[in-house]
């Protein structure tokens, strides 16, 4: 937090920042929930007068799953699959049965009768999977698990769940309206997955996402997409096809696969320079960006500070005026 703290969180251009919540670590079982973490991350946002947004991660991003509370897998009845994940077999759940699925709707709940209402929130993104996405770890083996032989098949079932859980969120939403008289943005992620890539799902989880008013977003952005839409390919997960077709209905979300290469290597993840300027010709509003990329513009002690700085700084304000929250009057 220091490197936010010195160099990040007082810029003009950076209209706020993404916090990361755990399952695991807030829920302690029983209802009860220790928001301490949480709130300890929101602080120094609020305090310099600008909003946070809450990623909830069910599942960690990571080799082994620790964001699943133990609770939920000691339960007799947790159905789980394994698969190899960063060199690791580990367990993850099916995400669409019971019981993990209910203890999931419980702590959504609590989450947003925490934070539904809280105006220093700008929008909530519950992962429907792994992390803050909605990407079926193992998908080979939940469909073995399952007894499904075909993609198409799988595809029905993942598209059931997301109607559930996301119609679950927008109930909750409703409600805190009705009771406060204000809500905070819930979002949605259309993650790639499949072989080929089952781009008729993403396109579902956008459709789905705007009827319930929801934003949603890719959190996959690379030098590929800009690459394959001047090639007439699709990009990631569909997205540039699904923001043409739901710009200006609700707000689009766009965060890099990686951290940005400001070198712009063939390959890589990209440049920045190249990759917000056509994430604004999509009309994305949102961009998630990585500390690193921050780094390159604002902080001297990064390597890339000297030759790139300049570059980012002035495409960071692009985007900042674009989306209404830059330094110029």
């Amino acid at each position: 937090m220091t490197i936010v703290n010195d160099y990040i969180l007082k810029q003009p251009e950076v209209c706020g920042g993404n916090v990361f919540m755990v399952w695991s670590t807030v829920d302690k079982g029983s209802g009860q929930y220790n928001w301490s973490s949480v709130d300890a991350a929101i602080a120094p946002w609020t305090a310099a007068g600008k909003k946070v947004n809450l990623i909830v991660w069910p599942t960690t991003d990571g080799a082994t799953n620790t964001g699943t509370p133990q609770y939920v897998l000691q339960d007799p009845s947790y159905k789980s699959v394994s698969c190899q994940n960063q060199g690791v077999t580990s367990p993850y759940p099916v995400y669409y049965l019971d019981p993990y699925k209910s203890y999931l709707k419980t702590f959504i709940q609590a989450v947003l009768n925490r934070y539904g209402a809280n105006p220093n929130v700008g929008y909530i993104r519950f992962g429907l999977s792994k992390g803050g996405e909605a990407y079926p770890t193992c998908l080979t083996q939940m469909m073995t698990f399952s007894g499904f032989s075909t993609l198409a098949q799988f595809d029905a079932q993942w598209e059931s769940y997301m109607v559930e859980m996301t119609q679950f969120e927008k109930g909750l939403q409703d409600g805190i309206l009705a009771s406060s008289g204000r809500v905070v943005q819930l979002m949605a992620t259309m993650t790639q997955f499949g072989s080929p890539p089952q781009y008729s799902v993403n396109d579902f989880e956008a459709k789905n996402a705007a009827s319930l008013g929801f934003g949603f977003g890719c959190q996959g952005l690379s030098l590929s997409d800009y690459n394959n839409y001047h090639g007439g390919k699709s990009c990631t997960s569909d997205w540039c096809n699904m923001f043409k077709m739901y710009a200006g209905q609700v707000p689009l979300e766009l965060q890099t696969i990686a951290a940005s290469d400001p070198t712009d290597a063939a390959g890589g993840t990209g440049s920045l320079t190249v990759l917000l300027p056509f994430a604004l010709s999509m009309r994305a509003q949102i961009f998630e960006v990585y500390v690193q990329d921050l780094q390159v513009a604002y902080d001297p002690t990064s390597q890339y500070y000297g030759q790139y700085g300049e570059a980012y700084r002035q495409v960071f304000e692009q985007v900042a005026e674009a989306a209404g929250y830059g330094s110029k009057p």
